[in-house]
């Protein structure tokens, strides 16, 4: 389907900058998808609505909610929203079509429920962004948020090192420029490790790609990811053989890296007592865990 034949609601006309009147078109568009979870997008938009800077529109992409979403979405007059509801193909589904949707020169994919660290989390990125002569990829630090209430950080790791086990960055902390991307910029095949892909994918192209050291966004544990740790295994597997062109030495060794780190992340969410055992174990359990 095309962005054309979206219902497209909110104050924010297409192609212009909500925020700031008068822009031909936002510097970065931020895209949330979402289903029923109404409590995590308050919690996402009021993350948005509290930045210093303010260059970016906001686009929701709704799966059907039934739950008092689209009430909400409803009632926000902010001019930088846009947002569609109709039924989707998943997660990468959505995102495409946000992806599609959006006029930012970069990309953000704040899913509902993620929300930035704090008021100028936007405002840093677009400093470093201009430090490094605009990369086409900008990989942030995210915080690990176990339901314990630890905190881990996770720094972003150089492409060219990261990107033959794992994601150089928490996506949602992973700044894109919208032309580096393939259309369309998700491959529904992998259904849970669609972030592993669009980063392998840019890094075939060449991306340049920057780093920021810095948190940029909160990522709770429990997510589609650690819920369904042995298919995103399998799909990485297949990221990594088809995409990559990895060989099986190769492949192998990375998978029993991310079994670890899986079980690790996946243990101490489920069992919070787990995460008071971790935190003694050597500091290469947190190499494992920096996934």
């Amino acid at each position: 389907m095309t962005a054309g034949r979206h219902e497209v609601h909110g104050l924010a006309e297409p192609g212009r900058c909500g925020v700031r009147s008068g822009t031909a078109a936002p510097f970065l568009s931020v895209i949330t998808v979402t289903l029923n979870d109404g409590p995590g997008l308050r919690r996402t938009w009021e993350s948005l609505i509290r930045q210093s800077w303010t260059d970016f529109d906001w686009l929701v992409i709704d799966g059907g909610s039934q739950d008092g979403t689209l009430g909400f979405l409803s009632g926000i007059t902010h001019p930088s929203l846009r947002w569609v509801s109709e039924p989707d193909h998943g997660i990468y589904d959505a995102m495409n079509k946000g992806t599609s949707m959006a006029h930012g020169r970069y990309l953000l994919y704040l899913n509902a429920g993620d929300d930035l660290v704090d008021a100028d989390s936007l405002a840093t990125v677009h400093q470093k962004i201009g430090d490094c002569g605009e990369p086409e990829l900008l990989y942030g630090g995210a915080n690990y948020r176990f339901a314990d209430e630890s905190i881990w950080y996770r720094a972003p790791r150089p492409i060219e090192k990261a990107i033959r086990h794992s994601v150089p960055g928490v996506h949602q902390a992973t700044f894109f420029m919208r032309r580096v991307l393939d259309e369309p910029a998700y491959d529904l095949t992998y259904g849970i490790s669609g972030d592993y892909f669009i980063s392998a994918r840019c890094y075939l192209k060449g991306a340049r790609a920057g780093y920021l050291d810095r948190a940029i966004c909160n990522f709770y544990i429990g997510g589609i990811s650690t819920k369904r740790a042995n298919r995103s295994l399998l799909e990485c597997w297949r990221i990594q053989r088809d995409v990559l062109r990895m060989g099986r030495v190769a492949r192998l060794q990375s998978a029993v890296r991310r079994f670890i780190a899986h079980r690790l992340i996946f243990g101490r969410h489920r069992f919070p007592r787990l995460g008071q055992f971790i935190d003694f174990l050597p500091r290469i359990s947190r190499k494992f865990l920096d996934r």
